[in-house]
């Protein structure tokens, strides 16, 4: 794993394992910009008719000011933990790309299926972002807790995502590869579990799809090789 993650550390300045990582970090941050308008905007509002049956609560309040700030590190909190499941997903639609960048460099022998279609790179970006949304969302109070015990909740963290991240990219892998390419049930949840610790450290995290993705095509090679 140490070695197939290498390889993928070292091909990183490659423009097309890069531009992708640009453009879905674009098209991310521009969707969380719009959550969190949205979220800041309607939280403004709820708070706002809530806090109108309390007097003691006027503009110029501190405790007010006090749970606005709390509220909007909430909003900031959660869209940096979900900005890696939502760039994940956009990335699936430039994947095919690097997967052929990856195979010209290391594996020039290997004929590769066709790229899947838009439709089908589409289907698998929406399903990996609602499987990760859903899974984080539905775990969410685990994690918290969890984070009182910091080994506790970034493990449970970790391996979760690292779950979800290694049986999605095993599956865009598989979908290039060719027929003859063993289909035995090799899970990747340590692949997955390293992304996923990697999704935690700001700027790298921009990189750990494409790390994840990357090394599992060089274990499958690999595996394929010494049978």
């Amino acid at each position: 794993m140490i070695k197939d993650y290498q390889l993928a550390f070292n091909q990183i300045n490659d423009r097309r394992i890069w531009k992708p990582v640009l453009w879905s970090t674009l098209l991310t941050s521009i969707v969380l910009f719009i959550f969190l308008f949205i979220g800041s905007s309607t939280g403004d509002w709820i708070f706002n008719y809530l806090v109108s049956y309390f007097n003691f609560l006027d503009e110029e309040s501190w405790l007010r000011s006090f749970i606005k700030i709390i509220v909007a590190v909430f909003l900031f909190i959660l869209g940096f933990f979900f900005f890696g499941s939502i760039q994940a997903g956009f990335l699936g639609l430039f994947m095919d790309e690097m997967i052929n960048a990856i195979k010209e460099k290391h594996y020039p022998h290997i004929d590769l299926k066709p790229a899947p279609k838009i439709l089908t790179s589409i289907v698998f970006s929406v399903r990996l972002i609602f499987l990760s949304l859903a899974i984080n969302l539905i775990t969410a109070p685990v994690f918290i807790i969890g984070w009182f015990l910091p080994p506790l909740g970034f493990g449970m963290q970790i391996f979760i995502n690292g779950y979800l991240l290694g049986k999605e990219y095993r599956t865009t892998v598989d979908y290039r590869l060719p027929n003859k390419f063993s289909q035995r049930n090799q899970t990747f949840i340590l692949y997955g579990s390293v992304g996923a610790a990697i999704w935690i450290i700001p700027i790298l995290n921009l990189f750990a799809p494409v790390l994840v993705c990357a090394s599992v095509f060089h274990a499958r090679v690999r595996a394929q090789n010494s049978r």
